[in-house]
């Protein structure tokens, strides 16, 4: 069962996880901050849930093939668990169980890793690091997607993620589709796969057997478009209820969206389909140029909660940090000075303490100091891949010191006091 020491071993990692250093953290960090300012300023609390439950809570919801999607194994008295895929159902169950009447609506948000079994394809993820909120049990269904909405567009806009739309679709448009072609449980499976999987050359060439007329406008009404009025003179000769109500439904949010100066973000997208099946009305998903996935999602499900004990509607939104942080490349640090802080001539160990003196001085201003004990090579390389400002080298009298500028290549010597003096003046 167990290798001998003396056999050759490759470490690395199981498919699908990887490692993330200190310069992406940061960057990573500084995401999560801008996107926790947005929601703290619409009244958004955080939320923590256990990292696995029972795999019959997490499994609700989860959809059909939700055994292909959960990372299953057994807790310590028998029990199936699962870690969670999503955090929208262990939310729903917080809601369910814990939240009082007078409570709501509640407003949730979270920062939270995710994990989806994904077998061992390569470079295919499973574990998915999001920031998302949850509008739970406010009665405007509209106003309540009006909100999220517009969250989600300041944060894109706040992190500067360039050319992005948000896709608005309804998970009843499709269905009236169906309905309007009389489709059996098999033939709408088929289509629900084969929008999902976006083959609409397959669908097309099987819905042509049906109907060829009506294939033309099933397939040219899922297509993106900026236009919502293109889409309403596609759809104008049916009379179902399902195509007409989830249509009107998305007009209407674009129609106040666009009022509200949030004009250039949309287009409606009714081939959006979610891989979970709890949704129930307004589908969304955030679309980025310069990537092929999705970086957010979301959506309202007003019948997950139920589930879990009290029938309550509620909607929400998750983005996708790995991908957010992809979309933007990066953020500039805003930290007003990063030294790497060194003696001249190292080795001394009583020169060491007294440069840990002088980082604790220079921390209190709020600089951030990383300390050098030791000489090594390729310092300013060094300091410029760690996005360091300038490598401040100290005399061993600590009376002076020469700063090095590690982006202009200016190197200039002044005094201990000086330098101190000169940092407390910004």
């Amino acid at each position: 069962m167990f290798e001998s020491k003396k056999d050759s071993q490759v470490i690395k990692l199981p498919s699908g996880m990887r490692d993330i250093l200190p310069p992406e953290t940061d960057e990573r960090n500084k995401i999560k901050e801008i996107i926790g300012r947005e929601f703290k300023l619409w009244g958004y609390g955080e939320v923590n849930t256990p990292i696995f439950e029972y795999t019959k809570n997490i499994s609700v919801g989860a959809g059909k093939n939700w055994k292909d999607k959960l990372i299953n194994f057994f807790d310590v008295d028998g029990s199936p668990v699962s870690l969670r895929s999503d955090m929208t159902i262990p939310i729903a169950r917080v809601a369910g169980m814990r939240i009082r009447e007078n409570q709501l609506p509640a407003r949730f948000c979270y920062f939270a890793d995710s994990f989806r079994q994904s077998g061992v394809q390569r470079g295919v993820r499973r574990i998915y690091n999001q920031a998302g909120l949850e509008l739970i049990g406010f009665k405007n269904s509209m106003i309540a997607d009006i909100e999220v909405l517009i969250i989600l567009i300041n944060i894109l806009n706040e992190l500067d993620v360039r050319d992005y739309k948000i896709g608005l679709g309804h998970v009843e448009f499709i269905e009236g589709l169906c309905d309007w072609f009389k489709f059996d449980v098999k033939e709408r499976d088929y289509i629900r796969k084969k929008v999902i999987l976006k083959d609409f050359v397959a669908l097309e060439r099987n819905l042509e057997k049906k109907d060829k007329k009506k294939a033309e406008v099933f397939i040219q009404s899922l297509q993106p478009e900026v236009d919502v009025s293109r889409i309403a003179d596609l759809i104008s000769g049916i009379e179902d209820r399902k195509i007409i109500e989830s249509f009107n439904y998305i007009k209407k949010v674009n129609d106040i969206l666009t009022g509200l100066d949030y004009r250039g973000y949309l287009m409606t997208d009714f081939s959006i389909i979610r891989d979970f099946d709890y949704y129930t009305g307004l589908l969304f998903e955030v679309y980025c140029p310069y990537l092929n996935d999705i970086i957010g999602s979301g959506g309202r499900y007003d019948k997950l909660i139920k589930k879990f004990g009290k029938d309550i509607p509620a909607t929400g939104f998750a983005l996708d940090i790995d991908l957010t942080h992809k979309a933007i490349g990066g953020l500039e640090s805003k930290e007003n000075l990063k030294i790497l802080l060194k003696l001249e001539c190292s080795g001394n160990s009583m020169g060491s303490i007294k440069l840990i003196e002088l980082a604790r001085k220079l921390h209190r201003k709020g600089v951030v100091v990383e300390l050098c004990y030791e000489d090594r090579p390729g310092l300013e390389e060094f300091a410029k891949e760690k996005k360091y400002s300038f490598i401040v080298e100290v005399k061993s009298g600590f009376e002076s010191l020469k700063v090095i500028d590690v982006n202009k290549n200016i190197k200039k010597e002044e005094k201990v006091s000086d330098f101190i003096k000169g940092i407390s003046k910004g």
